[in-house]
This record gives C-alpha cells, sequence and structure tokens, in this order.
C-alpha cells in the first residue's frame, strides 16, 4: 500500500487537487478504510464550517459609488478656516488682548521708575572698568586735541619729559 496523502485530503475533499493526484488520492481512498474514514470525517466538519459561518452580504457598487461621491462633494464645498467667522474672530481678539497686555506691562514699568534704562546700565559698566572716565573733561574733548594734532605728538612729549 503506497503512503496516507494526508496532506492531501483537505484539497481532495474541497476538489481543488489537478485530475492527476485526485485520481492517485481517490484510488488510496478505495484501497486504504482509515484514510477514507478521515476523509469522510474532514468532509462533515468542513460541511458544519461552512453552515456555521454567515454568508457576505452582498456588495452594492451602485450605493457604494454614490457614497464616495456625496463625500467628495462635501469636502470640495468645504470653507477655507480663514473663511470661518468664529476661529477668525478668537484668533483675532487673542491677538488684540496680548498687544494691550504688553503695552500695560510696559507702561506701568516706565510709571515705576523699575524699567531698565540700558544706556545708564552701560556707562555705569564702563565707568567702573576706565579710569578716564574720571576726567571726563579730557576724554570729551579728544576730538578737538587730535585735530590739534596734539595726540600724535603725546609720545614725544612723554619721552622728552622723561628725559
Amino acid at each position: 500500500m503506497a503512503a496516507h496523502p494526508d496532506t492531501e485530503l483537505i484539497p481532495y475533499v474541497q476538489g481543488e487537487l489537478p485530475a492527476p493526484e485526485r485520481e492517485r488520492v481517490a484510488q488510496h481512498l478505495r484501497e486504504c478504510l482509515d484514510c477514507r474514514r478521515d476523509a469522510d470525517e474532514l468532509r462533515e466538519l468542513l460541511d458544519d464550517l461552512g453552515r456555521a459561518v454567515p454568508r457576505p452580504p452582498d456588495v452594492h457598487w451602485g450605493g457604494y459609488r454614490a457614497e464616495l461621491r456625496e463625500k467628495l462633494a462635501a469636502r470640495r464645498t468645504r470653507r477655507a478656516w480663514w473663511a470661518r467667522p468664529v476661529p477668525l474672530a478668537l484668533s483675532a481678539s487673542l491677538a488684540g488682548l496680548l498687544l494691550v497686555v504688553a503695552f500695560l506691562a510696559v507702561q506701568s514699568a516706565r510709571q515705576s521708575g523699575t524699567g531698565a534704562d540700558f544706556a545708564s546700565v552701560e556707562e555705569a559698566a564702563i565707568g567702573d572698568r576706565l579710569g578716564l572716565l574720571e576726567q571726563y573733561q579730557v576724554v570729551e574733548r579728544l576730538d578737538l586735541l587730535e585735530e590739534f594734532d596734539l595726540i600724535s605728538d603725546l609720545d614725544r612729549l612723554a619721552a622728552e619729559r622723561a628725559g
């Protein structure tokens, strides 16, 4: 007796085997009682499974197409976000409120005197570092002294004074 066609029984029962293989399995089932019993059990099982699972509903392509066209038409007719008055008004009012709050904060800082005057802070920092600012009159007249060519002669004057 030939080998048992265990892997070919389900395709045989479902009628999916090619003719030569189907004939070979049928010949084996006529000779082998165990395989014939297995094939009958598989046939009953597949029939029970076929009855247990409900048949899926038919697809109505016409209805599907109509629904799809309606959705596409609705999407085309949607207004842009900026054309809707509520989000636009809300955004504009929030931006205006932010500007008012910023303006009031600057005004209150100026009135209370706590606002930083950056020029005076910078002058104080430079004044701490440079000893020249103690003699502010000389620094103010640097341009004038440059015009009289005194600055170019300062090195020579310092050398003469030392010598």
